[in-house]
């Protein structure tokens, strides 16, 4: 099946040009062209493209308003944007609401290539997913758990399953938690297994009503004692539930736990909540049980606590070490004041890895570098004092801070990489540090700070620098004049670049090339003196003892 595209653009002659790419080699049909966002979402209306290909800024309706109105009738509509180097920091606001991915103008056709082809696989392996589920869905018919897939939405009609209803009569306290193993999508039969196995391992102290999601284990908990009480007890469980998935099945896992809640209406928020600590993991690594609230304490938070954790979380961007290790302390001398047991500031602490791992995201590094080999929450649970959590704490700072940096300066090394080609590429045309900065897509005052700081020299002296060094190669291979060289290097007036050439080399570029010419003939070993011949470089004529000397230094010169 095609992979069905739409573009929009308010130039006739971007969209027509998109328009007449190589689509189909690629499984692609384009159903339309608009020329702005209000056009483009009607043809979207009839059409229902899978990708959708739009410039940021447009009349009457633009982009973003397009991506909106799009994602809500249709989330999983793939969208580029094409975007200015003056709308980057708009489109990237655009992304954080959605937009799967945007390039800069002028486009490279290569590099559209490429994100449309990773999103047709997305879409591909979608496509496959709801298909397998449906069949599913056929197999899976006559399963009692499985029927207990639409209980949120026939609770929203009155129609209630009789044995939640009857157990949620008598519980004090209700949650969800979801378990997602690390196995192939498309083994249903053996997630299934572990799913049944698990039901015979619960414990008989909580009662559960499990049922099976789109190869989520998906349990529902009752307890008789409220919420506080209920809490460590649901964790228990599901430590010993992820260690009979490890040990009877060696399947990695991730746990997600929902609200709890006194009232049935509010399951279905509670089973949303659990997916939404889910997404954490791929964060955090495998083996982790992630409780929504550890995801957004703030409410649990004193003022006091609040600020400690936002200050901590600055410190760590910022790479400042020294506060980072301060707001440690007095976060754990404030729970120690509060005489706060070890379970919960263990839960505090998870809660703060948390934050470290959207820190992390912020600033484009990867979380998954705290706890590659194992799981955040079972090394928490290890510590037996609360010294001992704050040392696990101190060490794990130590490790994102070391981490950032490195991350920091290789990004910086590969900016300046990046620059330094630019640089010798365009010296004779426009390379100014804010045309520079704006090709490797960061702030000129930015660029000057880095560059200064990972080469020892400011950019504009780097330039100046790779500009005469070029100019000092055209004096001694070629009869160029002067006035060409300077254009050729960058500099239209003959006079600047005359005088600046003098200060950096000692010199008037007259004076260079006759110095070159005759110490090309002295590197002979012998003395001009016979007949006179036109350098290569100056019109100067120099005195050759013979042809044979001419024709030695002639080659030396070329």
């Amino acid at each position: 099946m095609n992979v069905k595209l739409l573009i929009c653009d308010d130039e006739k002659i971007i969209r027509e040009g998109l328009a007449s790419l190589d689509w189909n080699t690629r499984g692609i049909e384009v159903v339309g062209t608009a020329k702005n966002g209000e056009v483009a979402f009607e043809l979207f209306q009839k059409m229902l493209p899978d990708i959708v290909i739009s410039d940021i800024k447009m009349p009457t309706k633009d982009g973003i308003w397009l991506s909106e109105q799009i994602h809500k009738i249709s989330p999983n509509t793939k969208i580029i944007f094409l975007t200015g180097y003056n709308d980057f920091e708009y489109a990237q606001s655009a992304i954080n609401n959605g937009v799967c991915q945007y390039l800069l103008k002028p486009i490279d056709e290569f590099e559209l290539y490429e994100i449309v082809d990773k999103l047709t696989k997305e879409i591909h392996l979608e496509q496959q997913k709801a298909e397998k589920e449906i069949e599913l869905r056929k197999t899976l018919r006559n399963s009692r758990y499985f029927l207990l897939n639409y209980l949120f939405n026939r609770a929203q009609y009155g129609i209630l399953d009789f044995e939640l209803f009857e157990i949620s009569k008598k519980a004090a306290a209700m949650t969800t938690f979801v378990i997602r193993l690390d196995t192939d999508s498309t083994n249903y039969g053996m997630n299934f297994m572990i799913f049944e196995a698990l039901i015979e391992h619960l414990p008989k102290t909580i009662n559960f009503i499990p049922f099976f999601s789109n190869s989520d284990l998906v349990f529902i908990c009752c307890f008789n004692e409220p919420e506080g009480e209920s809490e460590q007890k649901l964790f228990s469980c599901c430590e010993n539930l992820g260690d009979f998935i490890d040990t009877e099945f060696n399947v990695n896992y991730n746990i997600g736990i929902g609200i709890f809640t006194s009232e049935i209406s509010e399951l279905e928020a509670s089973y949303t909540s659990a997916l939404q600590a889910l997404d954490y993991s791929d964060r955090l690594g495998q083996g982790n049980i992630i409780y929504i609230n550890d995801i957004e304490p703030k409410s649990q938070l004193s003022a006091y606590q609040s600020k400690l954790i936002e200050t901590y979380i600055k410190a760590l961007k910022n790479n400042d070490e020294k506060q980072s290790k301060k707001s440690v302390k007095e976060l754990f001398d404030v729970m120690e004041r509060s005489d706060m047991n070890l379970y919960n500031q263990q839960r505090r602490c998870m809660s703060l890895i948390l934050s470290i791992s959207d820190a992390l995201y912020d600033i484009d590094c990867d979380p998954t570098i705290l706890f590659k080999n194992t799981d955040a929450w079972s090394l928490i649970r290890k510590t037996q004092s609360p010294a001992e959590l704050k040392t696990f704490v101190e060490n794990i700072t130590d490790v994102v801070i070391s981490y950032i940096e490195s991350v920091q300066k290789q990004k910086a090394a590969n900016i300046i990489t990046q620059v330094k080609a630019l640089v010798e590429k365009n010296y004779a045309r426009d390379a100014s540090l804010e045309t520079v900065a704006s090709q490797v897509f960061i702030s000129p005052c930015y660029l000057s700070v880095i560059f200064k700081k990972e080469t020892n020299i400011t950019f504009k002296n780097y330039l100046i620098q790779t500009r005469i060094e070029k100019a000092k190669e055209l004096l001694e291979k070629t009869d160029l004049k002067i006035y060409d060289i300077a254009e050729k290097v960058g500099y239209n007036n003959t006079r600047y670049f005359s005088e600046l050439f003098q200060r950096i080399c000692g010199k008037t570029p007259s004076q260079y090339s006759e110095s070159q010419s005759i110490y090309a003939s002295r590197h002979i070993g012998k003395t001009p003196t016979t007949f006179n011949v036109i350098n290569l470089s100056q019109t100067k004529r120099i005195k050759f003892r013979n042809i044979l000397e001419f024709k030695i230094i002639k080659k030396v010169l070329d």
